[in-house]
């Protein structure tokens, strides 16, 4: 070759590598439109939400939604921790906004209100999350007496003690009278522990209620916010309340709306040179330091504490002993809040007994756990009677037998977890389940507790879990176990990242089936939150299949952004794996650089 060939050849290759994201942008612009979310026209039949509810006189409800789009997106170069060497090109989303409102005069009105998950278009917009925001119009009569309310406080205010006559308040004036609440979907497989996380279709029913905020000596002496009942407890200037929803292949994803407006419950704030204090209605008053002020909503314990404790009911004397065991509105003081505990259980509160008996057994107390168990079985507590079956036949589990009076009490328990099954109790089904599964049971019959593990499932597919990890763990049966695998790694993503990984052992190796799942893990774990170490191996094991081409095609720039993304995540925690993921990444970056340098 030529030195003008070769010349030529090295110009091109290092063209190719520094103008990539210039010519990428600029296709982007070339082809898209890029239309926003509020041009474009969604099928009828396109999976969407669908707000139904009736909203109060007076008020104005916006539906926001916030779009993103993985077609229409923008280039970004990242250096991992700080790496000039090694850059990475980073697709990051664009986003569009679609707003609806609606408002009502001197009467509630029922509404309907829908929203496109996909919002179609040439950027094919996806739904990312969603606001209501309830705003009170100047005709509600809250605005009225907070008029009225700041003319009078503006009057008196020491602030406004000089010859020059107060403003009046106008309808104009910001009183913040809005409240914002976010609904974020989420596919199904998160984490069936986040509590965040609602099953649609879900009904929305908060309480707003106004906090008037006093503050003498400042430029802005009155303030009015709206409040509502869905943040139990939050800081005096925040709003934003969040809901994260679970949604899956449903064509409408249902969600019922009707907000209430106690027009005559007033929280009061007042803001003093030393301290802030807090007023409630029933006469409830905490005190503050300068700073953070803790806000406990309408009907959250903390806000009435003067009715709970003149109060004799059972009820409210566990939510009293709950307001002195966490220490947070009062000083901590767990001798009365075990005494006002005792008080409720003895008074039949389920609540309480189960916190003595979790304190009972925490301490060591046998009896005593036991007698709060029975009480709370005796009220119908079906997890209390399982606990109760479970105690005497534990000693199974550990391959041990029992015997003389430990028998009779085991058969009894045996004779009680049938009842529950015919009673077509799910939870009881799957105890039975595990007896009948272990080798060494004197109740061992695998057919039984297959056909048992398949009930309690269709009952109650959240006992998928317990039967696969019975099967797989206990048993280490993975054929019998797989189906049961298949159905709880649908529903909670961290079993996927489990699943995936038992896919990948030399026994139970299948690359395509893995492949499907830590695909599913990688796309939606950090949306959904998953353990930063359970997203990092996921992250390298797909990275390595993709490599290597195992279970499915080879991707080799799938691979290098995964095995980047691992690296990243390998940071946080202790891994076995980030040493590998380097390794890989210098060898595919050495390969690169020589196909393009070589002559």
């Amino acid at each position: 070759m030529s030195s003008i060939s070769k010349l030529f050849w090295l110009s091109l290759c290092l063209s190719a590598l520094l103008s990539v994201s210039v010519w990428v942008g600029f296709s982007d612009k070339l082809w898209q439109r890029e239309l926003p979310v509020d041009q474009t026209t969604p099928s009828k039949t396109a999976q969407r939400f669908e707000f139904t509810g009736t909203l109060p006189a007076h008020t104005q409800l916006e539906l926001v939604g916030y779009y993103t789009s993985s077609v229409c997106t923008r280039k970004e170069i990242r250096f991992p921790s700080g790496d000039i060497a090694n850059p990475y090109r980073a697709t990051l989303n664009k986003s569009s906004v679609l707003r609806q409102s609606l408002d009502t005069t001197d009467n509630a009105k029922p509404f309907n209100l829908t929203l496109a998950l996909q919002g179609g278009g040439d950027c094919d917009w996806q739904l990312e999350d969603l606001v209501l925001d309830l705003t009170l119009l100047p005709s509600h009569p809250i605005w009225q007496k907070v008029k009225s309310l700041k003319d009078k406080y503006l009057q008196t205010s020491p602030l406004l003690t000089s010859s020059e006559p107060a403003t009046k308040a106008s309808p104009h004036d910001g009183f913040y009278l809005s409240q914002e609440l976010t609904i974020e979907p989420v596919l199904a497989g998160s984490e069936e522990d986040t509590n965040l996380v609602a099953a649609l279709p879900l009904s929305l029913n908060p309480v707003y209620y106004p906090v008037v905020i006093y503050s003498p000596k400042t430029d802005s002496p009155f303030e009015v916010k709206l409040k509502s009942n869905l943040q139990s407890t939050s800081r005096l200037w925040s709003s934003t309340v969040t809901q994260m929803v679970r949604f899956d292949k449903e064509a409408v994803l249902r969600v019922q709306f009707n907000p209430e407006i106690l027009s005559d419950y007033q929280v009061n704030v007042w803001r003093q040179p030393e301290h802030i204090s807090v007023h409630y209605p029933d006469g409830t008053e905490y005190r503050y330091p300068r700073g953070d002020v803790h806000l406990y909503a309408y009907g959250k314990p903390e806000s009435m504490l003067n009715t709970l404790s003149a109060s004799t009911k059972a009820e409210d004397k566990r939510l009293l002993a709950q307001i002195y065991w966490a220490g947070h509105a009062l000083a901590k003081d767990e001798e009365k809040a075990r005494k006002f505990y005792r008080e409720a259980a003895e008074g039949d509160d389920l609540i309480a007994i189960q916190w003595m008996q979790s304190q009972a057994a925490y301490a060591g107390e046998v009896e005593q756990s036991r007698y709060w168990l029975q009480r709370a079985a005796r009220l119908g507590n079906m997890e209390a009677k399982l606990e109760l079956i479970r105690q005497p036949l534990e000693v199974i589990l550990r391959g041990k037998l029992n015997t003389a009076k430990a028998k009779s009490a085991e058969v009894k328990a045996w004779e009680q977890i049938n009842v529950l099954v015919n009673q077509g109790v799910p939870e009881a089904i799957s105890m039975m389940a595990l007896y009948q599964a272990l080798p060494w049971s004197p109740y061992h019959d695998a057919t039984a507790a297959l056909a048992n593990y398949r009930l309690s499932v269709q009952a109650d597919p959240a006992l998928a879990h317990s039967a696969a990890s019975d099967y797989y763990y206990w048993l280490e049966d993975f054929a019998q176990s797989q189906e049961f695998w298949q159905i709880a790694a649908e529903r909670d993503l961290f079993v996927a990242a489990e699943y995936a990984d038992i896919l990948l052992k030399p026994d139970t190796r299948d690359a395509r089936q893995a492949r499907i799942w830590l695909e599913k893990v990688v796309s939606q774990g950090d949306k959904q939150g998953i353990q930063r170490d359970v997203l990092g191996r996921a992250y390298f094991q797909l990275a390595s299949l993709l490599d290597t081409g195992e279970g499915g095609s080879v991707e080799p720039e799938r691979a290098l952004a995964f095995y980047q993304h691992s690296i990243e995540l390998a940071k946080s925690f202790t891994n076995d794996y980030e040493a590998k993921a380097k390794a890989r990444v210098k060898r595919w970056k050495s390969f690169e650089s020589h196909v393009c340098f070589s002559v």
